[in-house]
């Protein structure tokens, strides 16, 4: 879709941020999207899989304010775009977000032009950090899927991309460089888990990953994303070449082809071996 008259540009090395908030906050978000692709790309290249440069620049569309974006997005969320800050579509490839430093649920009300030091302040405080955590994960996303970890349109299980937005969706807010939280224990996400742990079926993990369907079902999404964080930091400190090698064969899928649950189940124990072992290792070291 076309953007409304007024939308500037803010190019940076790897991304093209088409914006009409404050210049301020276009810089603020390149520099977080720039840190995170380099914490990113970096993080994989030292476990050994082979990163590759997106073949156009990341585009992200940053609006003003909530009542703007909501206009754009409902066309292409529906209803579902009240209920988040910000998304990547797979079919555009696209960032699209708002000016959180105006989002009333912050309780800001002052204009925004703010420094990126004022900025990170703000988004900061305590109340903010799930809106901030939300578009780092979907900017992760946006990398994974033009990095080479995933291959868009193709059927790449939705708890292995969760998780691994999940995983760096921890923001660090705190330098103009680096970035501290990858790998950090997503303390939300584990006691999501936690809870989750009372009352979790015994085929919790075959069904996390024989199909998407919990991911699907808001009864039970929450669950599935906080299964899919804990499931993701378990192999990859406990399992890594392992977890490389499952990444590797998924980046291979081709677009447009679906694999069935028995596949997924099959590709699944082929690399990581019996689901009952694993699921007891799973749960012992997570209940740690």
């Amino acid at each position: 879709a076309e953007l409304p008259d007024g939308f500037r540009v803010h190019q940076t090395a790897n991304y093209l941020i088409f914006y009409d908030t404050s210049p301020g906050y276009a810089q603020w978000c390149g520099s977080l999207f720039e840190r995170l692709y380099m914490a990113f790309t970096n993080f994989w290249r030292r476990k050994g899989f082979e990163i590759h440069q997106p073949e156009f620049p990341l585009a992200a569309i940053v609006f003003a304010d909530r009542n703007a974006y909501l206009r754009h997005s409902r066309p292409e969320l529906g209803d579902a775009a009240e209920a988040i800050v910000g998304y990547y579509a797979m079919l555009t490839n696209r960032m699209t977000m708002y000016d959180l430093t105006g989002v009333e649920a912050l309780g800001l009300t002052e204009g925004r032009g703010r420094s990126a030091a004022q900025i990170n302040l703000i988004l900061s405080q305590p109340n903010s950090q799930y809106a901030v955590a939300t578009i780092v994960h979907e900017a992760t996303h946006q990398i994974a899927f033009n990095c080479g970890l995933h291959t868009r349109l193709s059927d790449c299980p939705l708890w292995f991309s969760e998780g691994v937005a999940v995983y760096f969706e921890t923001p660090d807010l705190s330098s103009a460089r680096g970035w501290r939280g990858i790998g950090a224990v997503n303390h939300p996400r584990l006691e999501r888990f936690r809870r989750y742990l009372a009352a979790r079926p015994a085929d919790s993990l075959e069904t996390l990953i024989r199909d998407d369907a919990r991911f699907r079902d808001p009864a039970r999404a929450l669950d599935a994303y906080a299964e899919a964080w804990a499931l993701t930091y378990f192999l990859i400190r406990q399992h890594p070449k392992k977890y490389i090698a499952y990444m590797s064969m998924l980046s291979q899928k081709k677009p447009l082809l679906q694999d069935g649950p028995n596949r997924r189940i099959d590709e699944f124990r082929t690399i990581f071996g019996d689901l009952r072992q694993l699921d007891a290792e799973f749960l012992r070291y997570i209940s740690r």
